[in-house]
């Protein structure tokens, strides 16, 4: 009887390293699609996190981190260095949306919660590197929003944080939206327990 359920310890470890396995690049693929896809829609925001989030609130801070700084390493060789600049807020948004959901569940009112608190820890790092590294240009569809503040007469640094709040607060709440219906739909199809996030 200890040796068949040693047996199936073991199997279900294999079988969690490999799902996790297949997550980790499930995620960064879902980071580089969202990137392809803001130019398309035209929308004020990034769409590099969801993977990330996803990875953190399934799979535990740490992981979310290694998802965040890989995305951005792909991102930075493949689509534009600039996201080099950002590799630390990537591990942030990982590691910060791993740690709160291993701590609270995962809900609508924590989804909105943690949106905001991101929002804020990312816009104030994110925009300083932008500010100081790059003069202020974060992306087509943000820079657009940044030229119009300081066509109105206010200052760069100033714009630059406007933006970056507004922009990161909408791109969180749609991330976490978009991971809050994909955990929804592998609720239906997969246990769980196999992962470390506080559901229901």
């Amino acid at each position: 009887m200890d040796d068949r359920l040693r047996d199936l310890q073991k199997d279900r470890k294999s079988y969690k390293k490999v799902l996790y396995r297949y997550l980790i690049i499930l995620s960064i693929g879902i980071n580089i699609i969202g990137v392809e896809l803001v130019p398309i829609l035209n929308i004020p925001t990034f769409l590099n996190a969801v993977g990330t989030i996803l990875a953190g609130v399934l799979m535990g801070p740490f992981i979310g981190a290694l998802v965040g700084f890989l995305t951005s390493i792909i991102l930075g060789f493949f689509i534009d260095p600039g996201y080099f600049y950002f590799t630390f807020v990537s591990i942030l948004v990982g590691f910060i949306s791993g740690y709160i959901f291993k701590e609270y569940t995962f809900n609508i009112k924590t989804i909105i919660s943690a949106s905001i608190f991101i929002s804020v820890i990312t816009a104030i790092v994110g925009n300083t590197i932008s500010y100081m590294a790059l003069g202020g240009v974060a992306g087509d569809q943000i820079d657009k929003i940044t030229q119009i503040l300081i066509e109105k007469g206010v200052n760069v640094f100033l714009a630059v944080n406007i933006t970056g709040f507004f922009a990161n607060f909408l791109d969180k709440l749609l991330s976490f939206a978009i991971v809050f219906l994909v955990i929804m739909l592998m609720d239906n199809k997969m246990d769980m327990q196999d992962f470390q996030i506080r559901w229901k």
